[in-house]
């Protein structure tokens, strides 16, 4: 072989020892609608927490020759949409998805995941059976069973309550599955459930549920619904004269600004658990504020935060995967037992979603105050 040669071969292997490989990581969420239910529509605070993660890890992906782009997957609010857009992922060249925040759009997506073994990363969905449905679907947030322990434990322990009612979305997947935890949990503190009124999702009249709930007098009322559904149902009941504790989960959000734009100024004591908080002084949680703020020019919410750490954890896996395929990447994931993000430390489980601290708030006057981060064992 000539001298010429000789380099020229050289330089070719020098090339591909430093090229990067490219990685193709799916989103899938509601990039374009806003929801009846919600006053996030999840596209951008999600997609911003994504962003975050990817920008600050770039370094450390190019350390180890890994380049990671994305493909999003835009089901807007459609469950049918949802399991469209899972399908549409498996026949892409995504190694993994994440997203699916939903539990009602997650629990569709995850039966096509598993069937299509293409690792699915829901950062907040957190019906408990989500967590059982196969080897391909993981989540990153707590799930309802470990919500409705936090919750039956404020209502007997901190308020002192016997009994409970709940107005609960019959077709919302996420409400029914959190009211029925919450009723277990309850009972097995020494409580009772002695009303549970069925309502739609889509309903805009609670008139009849607000009366229903008044006739039956609980000691504290548990609304298991999203945030603006929740907030109707409550001026509804407070205008009933009946003046009891609220009771709500992660549907709730952690900022209560549309939230207080339905009930107003009137009297309200709610309590709720979420997953994050700006009152949580953290060095991580601090340091995650500054920097999206930075970034993005805005206050992130829960929804970035989650996602932010759903994308690190998923980073971690890449970074450790023999393979960097769909098979490398799921075997990694199934391998992490704990992880440390912005939301605290994570213990993952087998069949379930990771046990984690939950941020406790109060709910009114006028606004969602920072109360404590609990952890139920």
């Amino acid at each position: 072989m000539s001298l010429r040669a000789f380099l020229i071969a050289l330089s070719s292997l020098a090339g591909s020892a430093n090229a990067a490989d490219t990685v193709t990581l799916g989103l899938a969420s509601n990039f374009s609608d806003v929801s009846t239910s919600t006053s996030n529509p999840f596209g951008n605070f999600f997609r911003d927490g994504v962003t975050l993660a990817l920008e600050q890890s770039a370094a450390k992906l190019k350390s180890h020759g890994l380049v990671i782009v994305t493909k999003e997957f835009d089901y807007q609010t459609s469950t049918m949409k949802a399991l469209r857009a899972a399908e549409a992922a498996a026949t892409s060249d995504a190694v993994a998805v994440i997203g699916y925040n939903w539990s009602s759009q997650a629990l569709v997506a995850a039966a096509a995941h598993q069937r299509l073994r293409l690792p699915m990363i829901s950062p907040s969905a957190s019906a408990d059976r989500l967590g059982r449905m196969g080897r391909y679907i993981h989540v990153t947030c707590f799930d309802n069973s470990l919500m409705a322990e936090g919750l039956a434990n404020v209502a007997t322990r901190r308020l002192r309550a016997k009994t409970a009612g709940m107005v609960v979305a019959s077709d919302c997947a996420y409400c029914r599955d959190l009211a029925d935890s919450f009723k277990r949990e309850f009972e097995r503190e020494g409580g009772h459930v002695v009303a549970d009124i069925p309502i739609l999702d889509s309903d805009k009249n609670f008139t009849a549920a607000a009366q229903a709930m008044r006739a039956a007098g609980p000691d504290v009322i548990m609304l298991p619904n999203q945030e603006l559904v929740s907030a109707r149902i409550i001026t509804e009941i407070l205008q009933t004269g009946l003046r009891r504790p609220f009771l709500g989960g992660d549907g709730w959000g952690d900022a209560g600004e549309q939230f207080f734009q339905i009930i107003g100024s009137q009297p309200l004591e709610g309590y709720s658990v979420t997953h994050w908080h700006l009152g949580l002084t953290s060095s991580a949680s601090k340091k995650f504020t500054s920097d999206y703020g930075r970034r993005f020019g805005k206050t992130p919410n829960d929804t970035a935060v989650l996602a932010y750490d759903a994308t690190r954890i998923f980073i971690e896996a890449l970074i450790q995967a023999t393979t960097k395929n769909r098979e490398g990447v799921e075997d990694a994931l199934a391998r992490l037992t704990t992880f440390e993000g912005v939301t605290g430390p994570f213990r993952f489980q087998k069949e379930r979603a990771p046990r984690k601290k939950m941020v406790l708030l109060k709910n009114g006057p006028k606004k969602f105050e920072f109360i404590d981060q609990i952890f139920v064992e």
